[in-house]
């Protein structure tokens, strides 16, 4: 005959639960006069600039195909992609190297800050103003009041200007 079983209950401790409010590292970097920030997650490197090669009727904000270890990656030049004013590589320009899905890709960004930690709570909403229509990829804001960052979803940054390209090109032929 088995001995009956006795279940007990322990407490639970402060570290099997997990926390309320994680925290979230992002990788800061500025593009223009503004900030920006994306979950470190998403990047696989960052790169001092390298040679690009360039590829016809690429998409306007696609500098061209950077050849890494073996793989080709489009760079996208957030310059570009964000509207702001072109200005020449600096010292300070770095490459990073994204995965988007099962897709690499490299961001022209004009230097790389720090990656901060902050509470998950930190993140606010973007306005609702600043979502629908023309730039729904930026999705939350975080920073202080003096040095607010955008929160940029590297994904939709990118799927709603390749449809829009897309379409231009398509009235084009």
């Amino acid at each position: 005959m088995r001995e009956p079983v006795t279940l007990t209950t322990r407490r639970p401790r402060p570290e099997d639960s997990a926390p309320r409010d994680p925290l979230v590292q992002l990788c800061c970097f500025s593009v223009g006069r503004e900030e920006y920030v994306v979950d470190i997650m998403r990047v696989e490197e960052i790169l001092p600039p390298q040679r690009v090669i360039p590829v016809p009727r690429a998409p306007s904000f696609v500098e061209g195909m950077l050849h890494l270890r073996g793989a080709l990656l489009p760079v996208v030049d957030l310059r570009q992609r964000l509207n702001t004013v072109e200005a020449p590589a600096s010292q300070k320009t770095r490459l990073l190297v994204c995965l988007v899905g099962r897709r690499r890709l490299a961001l022209r960004v004009d230097r790389v800050t720090e990656v901060m930690r902050v509470r998950r709570s930190e993140i606010k909403p973007a306005p609702a103003l600043l979502s629908p229509g023309r730039t729904p990829f930026v999705v939350g804001v975080c920073g202080t009041v003096e040095r607010p960052r955008l929160l940029l979803d590297i994904k939709v940054l990118l799927r709603s200007e390749v449809e829009r390209e897309a379409k231009r090109m398509g009235g084009e032929a």
